[in-house]
């Protein structure tokens, strides 16, 4: 009489399901390659451009993320308590729904953050980092340092 290969096929089936549910599926990185600059949570980093780095400090950048923008409220509150986690001072935050920006910085550089929520198809919304020095910021069309808000009584 011959065995079935059936329970020895189903005992290898379950072996490597259960194997491969610790490494389903991939959590991304909590920081952009290794810097102290936070990722977006719940979206998948898709391109880095333009990369600079002065002393292995990640100084200048694009990095586009493609995830789900639910309630922008939300993504805001959790974009800034990130990177005020990393040392990272909100310097201008003007969010509103589709879109909005906030910029942080940290010593002699800034994070101007894009979110673009996607309205038909909300999974495949957008987050833009432009990573620069303070002195280029000026050449991406965000504003200097310094709040203009601010009257002077010199």
């Amino acid at each position: 009489m011959t065995r079935s290969p059936l329970p020895h096929i189903v005992s290898v089936l379950a072996l490597l399901s259960l194997a491969l549910l610790g490494t389903g599926c991939s959590s991304q990185p909590d920081v952009v390659l290794a810097s102290d600059i936070p990722t977006v949570p719940d979206m998948e980093q898709r391109l880095g451009y333009e990369i600079k780095r002065r002393q292995g400090e990640l100084v200048g950048g694009r990095f586009i993320f493609v995830g789900p923008i639910l309630r922008m409220d939300e993504m805001v509150e959790s974009i800034d308590s990130k990177f005020t986690s990393y040392g990272w001072a909100t310097e201008r935050s003007t969010w509103l729904f589709p879109r909005s920006e906030m910029v942080y910085s940290k010593e002699d550089r800034r994070v101007l953050v894009i979110l673009d929520a996607d309205q038909l198809e909300p999974s495949m919304s957008r987050a833009v980092y432009k990573v620069s020095l303070a002195e280029q910021a000026a050449d991406d069309g965000t504003p200097p340092s310094r709040d203009d808000s601010k009257s002077s009584s010199d």
